[in-house]
């Protein structure tokens, strides 16, 4: 009796070991991981959360004029006009992504979100280096002509973008003196 005893015990842990290893395996195969989001389901984050793991990039990407796309609509009095939002901004109109200056700054500007997709699924904890790379979209070919085509649509955008260009050539005027210029 002993004997079956033991041979029960050890078909239930390998029966168990099996049931482990079955959904480890459908976890893995699907890319859910645990529950892990899908590209298709991702959000828009925080352009913040990009830092942490691309430090270089952040930094260069926000010296760039994307970054402070957001401050041209606001120097035009444009900031709340909702047909210049999803060009100006990140995830404007989408899940997670741009509200308002207050409550979604990190979303200002045309951030790395802007081109390569909602990132949540992207920074899940517990993923593959695979994984995080199919959870993030390539740079789409129309990602530059989707916002920058917009404007051939607006004869005006020339007179609204003067308050910008002033302010930039005052900008530089400061750094000229600054420098001894």
């Amino acid at each position: 009796m002993h004997k079956e005893v033991k041979i029960l015990k050890r078909i239930a842990v390998a029966i168990a070991i099996a049931a482990v290893l079955s959904i480890i395996g459908i976890s893995v195969l699907t890319g859910l991981n645990g529950g892990t989001a899908k590209a298709a389901d991702a959000t828009y984050v925080p352009g913040s959360k990009c830092k942490t793991c691309h430090i270089k990039v952040y930094k260069a990407q926000a010296e760039t004029p994307h970054a402070k796309s957001l401050e041209n609509l606001v120097d035009a009095g444009e900031e709340t006009n909702a047909e210049c939002l999803p060009c100006h901004t990140t995830g404007y109109g989408q899940p997670g992504g741009f509200v308002d200056a207050a409550s979604t700054k990190d979303l200002a500007g045309t951030t790395c979100q802007a081109c390569h997709g909602p990132g949540s699924a992207h920074i899940e904890k517990g993923l593959s280096k695979e994984q995080r790379r199919a959870a993030i979209q390539k740079t789409p070919k129309d990602a530059c002509t989707k916002c920058h085509k917009t404007h051939e649509a607006h004869p005006d955008i020339g007179a609204k973008s003067l308050p910008s260009l002033k302010k930039e050539v005052e900008r530089l005027q400061a750094k000229i003196k600054e420098l001894g210029g």
